[in-house]
């Protein structure tokens, strides 16, 4: 097995765990996160704070994943892809096998695809996305850089979801439907119609917030 770094140590950090485990491709060799008072998650220790991410990748370590979560500010992942990615570290997809993925769809790097999720044919998924517990992600979906795909979510054939936007828990996307860059889906919402960039919406159906 590959030797693999993870950065950051929450909640999020325990699914990739999981995820890792489920495939048995990479030996985790420990976190890096810059809380001094977390020693370790499900038993993998922490080795420091960001500060080392250069003298690992110096040391031999040559692969990292980002285990920052997407609430608050999905950007902060964003920092931190492009930051190992500029250090030189290879940032593999992590795919559970618990999951069902089209032999035609195409995950970027940097992406994790957690147990339960289905994503069906001709579909795109980019960078550094998360595609969270159970989501389905039908036919013909383009899915851009950056974007969070929250637990129980259902995205509809031929939605296009633009870069850097976050889908809430439980929402509902209806087929053909394109959601704009930066656009936050608020929780359990219903979206029918087409939002563009920059926006807050929420609601059944979802509406644009003032």
């Amino acid at each position: 097995m590959k030797d693999i770094v993870l950065v950051g140590g929450g909640g999020h950090c325990k699914v990739i765990i999981d995820i890792i485990e489920s495939r048995k491709e990479y030996n985790v060799i420990g976190i890096v996160d810059n809380n001094q008072n977390l020693k370790d998650v499900l038993s993998v220790p922490v080795l420091g704070n960001d500060n080392i991410l250069e003298e690992l990748y110096d040391k031999g370590i040559s692969n990292a994943f980002v285990c920052i979560g997407a609430l608050g500010n999905i950007d902060i992942r964003n920092k931190v892809y492009n930051k190992l990615k500029k250090i030189g570290f290879k940032i593999p997809k992590l795919i559970h096998k618990n999951s069902y993925i089209s032999s035609n769809v195409s995950i970027g790097e940097g992406t994790c695809v957690m147990a339960g999720v289905i994503i069906n044919p001709d579909s795109q998924i980019g960078e550094n996305c998360i595609i969270n517990t159970g989501a389905i992600i039908e036919h013909d979906c383009i899915v851009s850089d950056n974007v969070h795909v929250s637990p129980g979510v259902k995205v509809g054939g031929g939605v296009k979801i633009s870069y850097n936007t976050h889908i809430g828990i439980g929402s509902t996307i209806i087929q053909g439907v394109t959601i704009g860059n930066n656009v936050i889906i608020g929780a359990g919402s219903v979206v029918v119609n087409d939002f563009s960039d920059n926006i807050l919406a929420f609601g059944v159906p979802a509406k644009k917030k003032n």
